[in-house]
């Protein structure tokens, strides 16, 4: 007793009392309490004394006997499970009547007892024998009725995998009881009309639960249409059952080949006493719940729609659903006369569709004669487009394109003395573009005029007409434009109207994105037609225009990117160096002035200006680096001493290696912008820039240390790592690099997943920089740096049990192609030893940090993030396996040998906290894993041995061969049946 008076004030502290740190101490103490063996005596105590009538006190009860039962059942004898059962039927009959979450609580607990009991003793026999006796009585249905429910749902639950089918089994031979007495439940709605509803929910939510159990498989398919359980879930289509009976009708029509065809005869039953009084009064529960149903019917059985019957038309006029679309463009070519005939005699629904999905399309009166700036579609219509997508592109493809073009443009667009409400405009833009890519498909291109027409229209306007609505048509007219660039520029006509409209909606904040989309597009796909001298005026001039327009970085970027493609195809090489400085020089400009030591301490006394003058240069960093990135990718045939890159990059390295020198630096955004600049500078130049990598290194990784939370410095000293540190002059700085950065505070207090996680882009900048270096810098340099990378592997095996994906990955990453060279290296260098080799120090890091990695492997494969990370995780375990494999082969086995794994691997298993293994699971999993391990390992050694045979050196092994696959396969399943671990807080 004063036990459980212990329990019932933690209870009232956890769930009243004010102070948060009282409930945190109760929750603590419950915490504890739940894992003793009193909490079985006391949870039964507490749920059925008569004594007791706090529902607080009696769903704790109840969910500590559920987990217990879950997680301890099969400690217990049997004995104590026939006292549990009937302690549970007691409680239950007891709260029959009460609260239900606390009867769902219990019969919860009754079906965990009855999965966890000996299959041969026939559980579900004995439980249907215990519940006869409380069928005489109503509160005993209740109790029936809600086991039933919650029952079928527990077995199907994934941790009941490994006996799932066997419980099945036994749970459907009970089907014919089951189905009786729900029959039995529902004839009393009939005899009674004052059977409560929520009865009737309960019957509909039982019926379900036995529905996706599979029960009427147990009955001839042909009897199921005429179950009397049927017309009692049509009966139940209305009021408070309504969306139960929905759910329940999907079901069996996914489920039973039969019913379809039936429902579908009920379908104009369904249209006129359901469907039409729902649409006149706003329902929208009725109206979705029976598109629903009416979906999965023309989804399950296509073949009855297409016959084109009268209730196959009578559903598409209920619901203007064309769910069997897909199904129609997918016939054949042997029944292209069948498709053809279906097409007949559905086009005019579709037509009638079309017609109406674009009215619904357009915005409201009000909404189109608002002229408020900042205007957009409202958030419901923008939803419905969205759902609409998919519907527009089916109906285009039934009715062929071209026919889809002229129902939307018949009798083409106003002229400028004819009105069409621009409303109207708009909708038949947005459904156009909403099927460009198969008007594209088809290659067949419409008349343009109209579109032509429309931009001409817009391009003279004065940009102070362009507001509210106005806009919105504006930007649809833009993407548009921007879906038909390679038809609609073909004409040179078209060009300069086409560069006005757009120019005009690019400082439009509606329009901005896309018109700077359409722009890249147009200069894409027609730069003959756009490098015209008064085309290019016009371009130039919107460059020069960014400055004040502010653009989002991303849509300045379409910008530059379209003048840039643009300026590099202009063949008169004078010409287009004179344009690229014209486009660049207020980048320049803005750069010099921040970094002009006379300018400097003014511009830093005035805080605003100075934030300013940042901006400015952070925009101008991407615009250069924009610049130089296209340059690169449209001139990749070009030699780069003849091509505009290099003369751009002698201007711009020296204003830039002063700004990565200033103390501008701290800031975030601009060192971003200077370090991507950089990057894509070293990227298009080539080895012209090998001779300035010393003091490019040094900027890094001295800016690097001064600013330890920007890790942009070793992104991009990733970059250039991966193109140059494969030169055997430049490795020994990319070394010295590495190590000045592993020295950093930053990066050294990494000790734990908890301090990766508050700096994840830092840790994956970090790994990818070393995994650059493992995989290009020759192994004599790497072999004299065996603290360096031992360092490094100590960081990344530590990173991967991060909850960050990217950080975790990017470390996993690293570690797979550390031991994948360290391997290869290992293989050549097998019978010629030396001390400073890349194999001994290879050996000597796997031999100091295995442990500390198969630990935290087996870290990174629990909870909800770990199935991403099963492929590298069995990666790398088959090439430790490999490496210890080749070691116990040659005299590395004193340092490092099979059985150095094999502790590994009990060490880290056994570490887990007792909550996340089963009884027995963990002596399992060392067994399995270990024998997986030693076949996998010399599958990889293999795999390797024909690379090298092959002069593949490169061929990784990666789960080759069965014993690889089979490791993976553990490694999966362990995963997967970790990623939902008990959580033991009850708060």
């Amino acid at each position: 007793m004063e036990l459980q008076r212990k329990v019932a004030e933690a209870i009232h502290v956890l769930n009243h009392d004010p102070l948060s740190s009282n409930r945190v101490a109760a929750n603590q103490w419950l915490v504890h309490f739940q894992q003793t063996p009193e909490a079985w005596d006391v949870s039964t105590s507490l749920l059925t004394s008569p004594i007791v009538s706090l529902f607080d006190l009696q769903f704790f009860a109840a969910q500590i006997l559920r987990r217990k039962i879950q997680n301890e059942a099969s400690n217990l004898q049997s004995n104590a499970k026939d006292a549990l059962l009937n302690a549970l039927l007691v409680a239950a009959k007891r709260y029959s009547s009460g609260v239900p979450q606390l009867l769902t609580q219990i019969c919860l607990a009754l079906s965990a007892l009855l999965l966890h009991a000996d299959p041969y003793s026939k559980p579900f026999d004995k439980l249907m024998f215990a519940l006869q006796s409380l069928q005489a009585h109503d509160d005993g249905n209740v109790v029936l009725l809600e086991l039933l429910t919650v029952l079928p749902e527990e077995i199907s639950d994934s941790r009941h995998v490994s006996h799932q089918s066997d419980l099945r089994q036994e749970l459907l031979s009970h089907t014919s009881m089951v189905l009786d007495f729900l029959l039995q439940q529902s004839e009393k709605q009939f005899a009674s009309p004052l059977y409560p509803q929520h009865a009737n929910r309960k019957i509909l939510r039982c019926l379900l639960s036995w529905v996706r159990a599979g029960c009427f498989s147990e009955i001839p398919q042909g009897a199921v249409p005429s179950h009397p359980l049927l017309n009692y879930v049509f009966n139940a289509l209305q009021g408070t059952t309504f969306d139960l009976a929905i759910e329940v009708l999907v079901e069996l029509v996914t489920r039973h080949e039969d019913l379809p065809r039936v429902l579908l005869y009920k379908v104009q039953l369904l249209r006129d006493t359901l469907l039409k009084p729902a649409l006149i009064n706003a329902d929208p529960q009725v109206v979705s719940g029976l598109a629903c149903l009416m979906s999965e019917i023309g989804q399950a059985a296509p073949c009855l729609i297409v016959e084109a019957s009268p209730e196959a038309l009578v559903l598409t006029d209920a619901l203007l659903r064309s769910t069997f679309a897909t199904y129609i463009l997918s016939l054949g070519g042997n029944r292209q006369n069948d498709r053809n005939h279906v097409k007949d005699i559905f086009l005019p629904v579709f037509s009638a569709l079309v017609d109406a999905l674009v009215l619904r399309a357009q915005v409201d009166e009000f909404t189109s004669g608002d002229e408020s700036p900042g205007l957009d579609l409202p958030d419901g219509l923008l939803h419905f487009r969205n759902n609409l997508l998919e519907l527009l592109v089916d109906i285009c493809q039934l009715i062929h394109p071209t026919t889809f073009v002229s129902k939307l443009f018949f009798g083409g667009l106003p002229s400028s003395d004819v009105s069409m409400p621009l409303r109207e405009i708009e909708a038949k833009l947005f459904a156009l573009n909403a099927v460009s890519e198969i008007i594209l498909q088809e290659g067949e291109a419409f008349d343009f005029s109209l579109i032509a027409q429309l931009v001409s229209a817009f391009s003279i306007r004065p940009s102070s007409e362009l507001k509210g609505f106005l806009c919105v048509v504006y930007r649809s007219l833009a993407d548009v434009v921007g879906s038909f660039s390679r038809w609609i520029s073909v004409s040179p006509s078209n060009a300069r109207p086409l560069l006005l409209f757009l120019a005009g909606g690019i400082s439009e904040p509606i329009c901005t994105h896309a018109c700077a989309s359409a722009l890249r597009k147009i200069c894409e796909d027609a730069p003959a037609v756009i490098q015209e001298t008064s085309n290019l005026d016009i371009l130039m001039w919107i460059g020069e225009c960014l400055e004040q327009w502010n653009l989002a970085l991303e849509d300045e970027e379409e910008v530059i990117s379209a003048i840039t493609v643009i300026l590099g195809s202009v063949a008169n090489k004078e010409l287009q160096n004179k344009l690229l400085t014209q486009l660049l020089s207020s980048s320049y400009g803005v750069l010099s002035t921040l970094v002009d030591d006379d300018v400097e301490s003014s511009v830093r006394q005035n805080p605003a200006t100075y934030t300013r003058m940042l901006s400015s240069v952070t925009r101008g960093l991407y615009r250069i680096g924009t610049v130089l990135s296209h340059l690169a990718t449209s001139l990749s045939s070009v030699p780069v001493a003849d091509g505009p890159i290099l003369s751009l990059l002698t201007v711009f390295w020296p204003i830039l290696e002063k700004l990565f020198r200033s103390e501008h630096m701290e800031s975030g955004s601009l060192a971003a912008a200077a370090c991507r600049a950089l990057s894509v500078a070293v990227q298009s130049s080539g080895e012209h820039f090998m001779l300035l990598l010393p003091s490019v290194l040094e900027c890094l990784s001295r800016n690097f240390l001064s600013f330890q939370s920007q890790e942009c410095y070793i992104r991009t000293g990733c970059v250039i790592a991966e193109e140059f540190c494969h030169k055997e002059e430049y490795g020994s700085l990319f070394i010295t690099t590495f190590e000045r950065f592993t020295q950093a505070s930053s990066l050294m207090g990494i000790n734990s997943s908890y301090i990766c996680d508050q700096e994840p882009d830092l840790v994956e900048a970090y790994v990818n920089f070393a995994s650059a270096l493992i995989r290009g810098c020759h192994k004599e340099l790497l072999g004299n740096s065996g603290t360096l990378l031992e360092i490094s592997f100590q960081k990344a095996a530590i990173s991967c049990t991060a909850m960050h994906r990217g950080a975790a990955l990017a470390a996993l990453s690293y570690l797979s192609d550390f031991l994948e060279v360290s391997l290869s290296s290992m293989i050549e260098s097998v019978n010629c030893k030396s001390e400073g080799s890349f194999s001994v120090v290879s050996v000597q890091v796997v031999s100091h940090c295995g442990e500390g990695l198969l630990s935290n492997l087996v870290y990174a494969l629990l909870g909800v993030a770990a199935m991403s990370r099963v492929h590298k995780c069995s990666t790398i375990l088959q090439q430790l396996a490999a490496i210890c494999s080749l070691c116990e082969r040659t005299s590395w086995k004193e340092i490092l040998c099979w059985k150095s794994l094999q502790g590994w691997l009990n060490s880290a298993v056994w570490a887990l906290p007792s909550e996340y293994l089963k009884q027995g699971e963990a002596e399992k999993i060392v067994r399995e894993w270990s024998e997986a391990l030693g076949g996998a390992g010399i599958d990889y050694l293999e795999n390797k041995s024909c690379n090298f045979a092959s002069n593949n050196s490169l061929g990784g092994g990666h789960m080759q061969g069965k014993h690889g696959r089979a490791l993976k396969r553990l490694v999966r399943d362990f995963a997967d049946s970790h990623r939902n671990d008990p959580n033991l807080n009850i708060i």
